[in-house]
């Protein structure tokens, strides 16, 4: 039925959410809510069933940011996704644990799937990865690797069960040609990646550039700073 239209009737809000099928790892709701006019409609949302109580998202997205003197790389994963029946290529990435922060959970993942051990450089607000289907999100995890840390030497997976990743280590001035050739190969670019590293390319090729490299007398910017400065 369409509700009265007043001020209040006319911010759009979930009114409900009615469970239709749940497996294990999700769930599928038929939501009912007021649109912009006051009318009810109703939407199919799927959720995960994994999200702790205390935390706002599902899961974390690592950007990490490996230095070795002036260098700059960062890591990227590739692994089998049964629901695109395809290879992807996508940023390290996982679940919140229960008792978990989404900065711990990001150093947890980074560790478990590539190996490397970091320290977290900034930590972003929620963010949705698909709105029109699902109420998932994530918190984008900055983490800054040293290379030359000892713990970081001779980097080794610790995978569960099922999963089977591989680690691809990239300077950051290459992340565009590598896309393109996964992808030509056949491998799906997670969508946060592709927009991260068209982000980072458009703000390459606009960027002044100053020959010396510096931002002041004397002044050099480290590969990091330089990286997240651009």
């Amino acid at each position: 039925r369409a509700l009265r239209m007043t001020e209040a009737a006319t911010a759009p809000r979930v009114l409900s959410a009615s469970t239709v099928a749940e497996t294990r790892w999700l769930r599928l709701s038929t939501l009912s809510y007021v649109d912009q006019t006051g009318r009810e409609r109703q939407w199919d949302c799927i959720s995960r069933t994994t999200r702790p109580a205390e935390s706002d998202v599902d899961g974390v997205a690592i950007l990490a940011l490996l230095r070795s003197g002036s260098s700059i790389e960062t890591l990227l994963v590739e692994q089998f996704r049964p629901p695109v029946n395809t290879f992807t290529i996508e940023l390290p990435a996982g679940l919140v644990d229960k008792g978990e922060t989404a900065a711990e959970a990001a150093l947890r993942e980074l560790r478990e799937e590539t190996g490397f051990f970091g320290s977290i450089i900034s930590t972003s607000p929620p963010v949705a990865l698909s709105p029109g289907l699902t109420d998932e999100s994530v918190r984008l995890c900055v983490l800054d690797v040293d290379l030359d840390a000892p713990e970081n030497a001779s980097p080794k997976q610790c995978l569960e069960d099922g999963e089977f990743i591989r680690v691809r280590r990239v300077p950051l001035d290459q992340l565009e040609q590598l896309l393109a050739t996964r992808a030509s190969d056949g491998l799906v670019p997670f969508c946060g990646l592709q927009m991260l590293v068209a982000g980072f390319c458009l703000g390459m090729r606009t960027r002044p550039q100053d020959p010396r490299g510096v931002d002041g007398p004397g002044e050099r910017k480290s590969g990091r700073d330089a990286c997240l400065a651009g």
